[in-house]
């Protein structure tokens, strides 16, 4: 039977509230830890959905030897990639896909770490996927580095009396945006969605990012950085928690994974 195979990186960046709407839903998942040396899945078959966490590595990390399942996650992504088979991946898991899709990954001028509000760009604002969802919706951030969005190669030039080719696979659609960081979500083709921004997390996922972020948070915030992630963590949840579970039921729903 397939699975929904959830590729963690890190112990504190964990699939949080994934795991429950999945459940819900009645789809069988599995966990891999990767840096206690899981496997990453090989056959394709195996997978119902690929859903790719994040991580502090980057995708210039992928020849580094500390971490070998990047570039093994990478080759995976390009066949998924090919076959547009069900992808979702966040933060580092976004970065990934993008450049299994061909796209650039590059330092962000400016890091976002924290609770900002998300903007949704038209079309892609409108999409199944993103529905619930309006302008200024608080999501929470953790990253150093953004994307370009992936494009389809340009089909070849019409064969004179060839026979019409079927249509192309749906091209990039842009979901969401930050002032600091155009790219905040994609979808790719039909199935393959890309997700900076950690609408996954709940509040022990929060605290876990905290507690193993605190130079970061130090280095890009201040030393006030820490306090206000919390100060926003208390007024912000309640609404992060029930619309990020609406962007997970509209991807179950939207890939029919059940």
């Amino acid at each position: 039977m397939s699975s929904a195979i959830i590729l963690q990186h890190v112990p504190f960046e964990g699939p949080c509230r994934i795991v429950p709407v999945l459940r819900d839903f009645g789809i069988p998942l599995q966990i891999r830890h990767l840096y206690r040396g899981d496997e990453v899945p090989s056959r394709l078959d195996q997978l119902r959905l690929l859903i790719i966490m994040g991580g502090p590595m980057g995708a210039a990390d992928i020849a580094n030897p500390n971490y070998p399942f990047l570039a093994q996650e990478l080759e995976l992504l390009k066949r998924l990639v090919a076959a547009d088979r069900p992808v979702l991946g966040i933060c580092l898991g976004a970065q990934l896909l993008a450049l299994a899709a061909g796209a650039k990954v590059y330092p962000n001028p400016t890091p976002e770490i924290g609770f900002a509000p998300i903007t949704l760009p038209f079309p892609g604002g409108t999409e199944p996927i993103m529905m619930g969802l309006i302008d200024g919706t608080p999501m929470f951030h953790w990253h150093f580095d953004t994307f370009d969005l992936p494009k389809l190669p340009s089909p070849p030039p019409p064969q004179k009396n060839a026979l019409p080719s079927p249509p192309p696979p749906i091209g990039n659609v842009l979901l969401a945006s930050t002032p600091t960081c155009k790219n905040q979500a994609f979808r790719f083709k039909n199935r393959l969605l890309g997700f900076q921004f950690h609408f996954e997390m709940d509040e022990a996922g929060i605290e876990a990012m905290l507690s193993n972020g605190r130079q970061t948070i130090l280095q890009v915030l201040g030393p006030d950085g820490e306090t206000k992630i919390r100060d926003d963590t208390a007024k912000l949840y309640t609404r992060h928690h029930r619309l990020g579970d609406r962007v997970l039921r509209n991807l179950v729903q939207y890939l029919k994974l059940y």
